[in-house]
């Protein structure tokens, strides 16, 4: 009898040497789901789970970056443990657990791998969008196989969308794909034609027969994410499986929230967007200063043999990267709250609102950056050592800095201009 599991095994370990065969090694091959379903998790497991998960996704961190994608072995733990479902409506076997939750285990994960952090908080995430689409979509993507994962192509201007019989067809090219080697669909925005008027923006679910990665992820910093660019060309998608991106921004009228009564599947996507994508530099900034704590407080300076916890600007330094990282947590943290509250209580946001809570994420972001920047100088040449997390942690906060829904720029001149009285630039998930 055929072993699968082992026939895989040997595929993946298999040294390809031809330009084709390399191509294919180059996105590794799905395992078959266990045997055994995940759990469904509370919420203090899935917090369990997290930590649980912190020594080896750390153990790979370093192989991760030079593979330029989470190894399999963490998408694999992920999802055994349940967490990668903890988003995912009950109906096909998640937890269905709430935003709060969700941060609390992407900051502990942000202690073992930041890249690792990011493929999950964008692929769990997912799952969660996903189950704000028609139910009919919904089963499409998990009847099959409720282990499936979603990557994103969000920039709408990058795909064209044409009616057609039952649906659209859809051609694009969207960059930034996180975690699409995990991934067998696509949720992907584009602009759809719209007779006689101009064209609407709309989400698309697309099956992973109908997208290709193009592997052009190389980056100095969330190197391991794989966040390649994902071309589609002529593809059909059925009217199911698109939504109209006014109704995700406004979350009142969501296909899902009639099938799922829980808050979670009425949140209106655009406002909760940049909370997800935050926690990443938030809590890899809070693992620094923890890590930076640890190691300074035995640590000898190298030519003067004097306690470096001893010297007024290291304690100075660590004073403010601690205070940055703690009054951006505390903020995230309230206006998370303000807005899963006011949900469940059927109170929805209006522009000024949700214009402050992105000014703040981007801010929150930017004392992450400065909780790193703070760091670095008293870390002297040992901050910079391949083998130590800080010079990475380091990049991948800078990184993630420069993502469009955490830019300060962008998000400081749209509250600037509706505090003036002015309209906010076009473009923005708001």
């Amino acid at each position: 009898m055929l072993d699968f599991r082992a026939l895989v095994d040997r595929l993946n370990n298999y040294a390809w040497d031809s330009p084709v065969e390399a191509t294919m090694n180059a996105i590794p091959l799905r395992r078959p789901a266990s045997e055994a379903a995940p759990p469904v998790l509370s919420a203090a497991q899935a917090r369990a789970a997290a930590e649980a998960l912190v020594p080896r996704l750390a153990e790979r961190a370093a192989a991760a970056e030079a593979q330029r994608r989470v190894p399999r072995e963490s998408i694999d733990e992920l999802l055994d443990c349940g967490l990668m479902r903890m988003l995912q409506p009950r109906r096909f076997g998640g937890s269905e657990l709430g935003l709060d939750v969700f941060l609390d285990v992407v900051m502990t994960l942000c202690r073992g791998c930041a890249s690792t952090a990011w493929v999950y908080s964008n692929l769990a995430s997912h799952a969660w969008n996903i189950g704000q689409f028609e139910l009919q979509a919904q089963e499409e993507v998990w009847g099959p196989d409720p282990r499936a994962l979603a990557a994103t192509g969000l920039a709408f201007p990058c795909g064209r969308a044409t009616p057609a019989p039952g649906g659209y067809r859809l051609t694009g090219r969207w960059p930034f794909a996180s975690g699409v080697d995990a991934s067998t669909w696509m949720l992907v925005g584009g602009m759809a034609e719209q007779p006689g008027g101009a064209p609407e923006r709309r989400f698309f679910l697309v099956p992973q027969a109908d997208f290709r990665s193009l592997d052009n992820w190389h980056a100095y910093g969330l190197g391991a994410t794989g966040s390649h660019d994902v071309e589609i060309k002529d593809a059909f998608v059925p009217a199911h499986r698109s939504v109209s991106a006014e109704v995700f921004a406004a979350g009142q009228n969501l296909p899902g929230a009639r099938v799922h009564d829980t808050t979670l599947f009425r949140i209106p996507n655009f406002a909760a967007f940049a909370y997800i994508l935050s926690i990443v530099p938030l809590g890899t900034a809070k693992a620094a200063v923890e890590t930076f704590i640890a190691g300074m407080r035995q640590r000898a300076g190298t030519y003067t043999g004097v306690r470096v916890a001893e010297l007024g600007p290291v304690q100075a330094r660590i004073a403010e990267a601690a205070s940055c990282v703690e009054f951006a947590e505390t903020v995230l943290r309230r206006d998370w709250r303000e807005l899963e509250d006011g949900v469940a209580a059927g109170q929805y946001p209006g522009m000024e609102t949700k214009l402050r809570w992105k000014r703040n994420v981007a801010f929150a972001t930017q004392l992450a950056v400065r909780a790193i920047d703070a760091l670095m100088p008293a870390a002297g040449a040992g901050g910079l050592t391949l083998n130590l997390p800080l010079q990475r942690q380091f990049r991948d906060i800078h990184a993630a800095s420069a993502h469009i829904a955490l830019t300060w720029d962008v998000h400081a001149a749209a509250y600037g201009q509706s505090a003036l009285g002015l309209q906010p630039q076009g473009g923005l998930l708001l």
